[in-house]
């Protein structure tokens, strides 16, 4: 995301991001900063690299009296659509016309329809097929993004995994010596024995964690893409 695209104003996902909270009235939104009005004109800015991180999760401010905090599902899905921020082109795309849609009210193909007649002002180039490349383009990103995310995961997980074998199998032999030894080491074995009980006990809390991380994100994602696959279908069926 440019200097450009701010001072232009589409919302910066702001619209999108809202439309997150419909279904929870209660829930904190997260913070975002007072809409700019449209330019007449949108010059070409320089295109910024390319973000090699996700973002890290939106910060939300605390919940009032009354206030549900936001759940850990929309928490992901913000930080998904964050991530599309990050991979955001300039020029005016399906990303705009999307949260011009979603400012209307709804991302349905009336406001799909209204808000592309009312940026092909803005941007002389923007066509259907421009529409459709962009939007496929942006889903392709965040599946890619979120493959490399589930990876790394995965490594982790799969690290952890291999610890835990490990002290297992040390602790077992441990064991196995002690019990040669029980009359004179029956106080340590005792020690050992309460270790290995309790071995899974130490592991499971990480693994656990890693794997609703990665279901998080994954849902995240195909929740986005779906919604990005949706617009795409109200585009083929109500643009001409």
């Amino acid at each position: 995301m440019n200097e450009e695209k701010e001072k232009n104003g589409f919302g910066i996902l702001k619209s999108l991001k809202k439309l997150i909270f419909e279904d929870d009235p209660n829930a904190v939104p997260p913070s975002t900063p007072a809409p700019q009005p449209v330019a007449s004109q949108k010059q070409a800015p320089v295109t910024p690299a390319p973000a090699a991180v996700p973002p890290p999760l939106p910060t939300t401010p605390p919940p009032l009296p009354g206030q549900q905090p936001v759940s850990e599902a929309k928490q992901m899905k913000l930080k998904v659509l964050e991530m599309l921020e990050k991979l955001n082109e300039p020029g005016v795309d399906f990303f705009e016309v999307w949260n011009a849609a979603a400012e209307m009210g709804a991302v349905d193909g009336n406001n799909l329809k209204a808000a592309f007649t009312s940026l092909k002002y803005v941007d002389k180039s923007l066509d259907k097929q421009k529409l459709l490349q962009s939007g496929r383009h942006y889903a392709a990103e965040l599946k890619n993004i979120i493959d490399r995310e589930t990876t790394q995961k995965q490594q982790q997980k799969q690290a952890i995994e291999q610890e835990q074998v490990r002290e297992k199998a040390n602790l077992a032999n441990e064991i196995q010596e002690l019990e040669r030894k029980l009359n004179e080491l029956r106080q340590q074995l005792e020690i050992k024995q309460k270790n290995l009980r309790e071995i899974n006990s130490k592991y499971e809390p990480q693994l656990r964690d890693i794997d609703a991380k990665i279901a998080l994100g994954n849902n995240a994602v195909a929740e986005v893409v779906s919604d990005i696959q949706q617009a795409l279908q109200l585009i083929e069926s109500n643009l001409i």
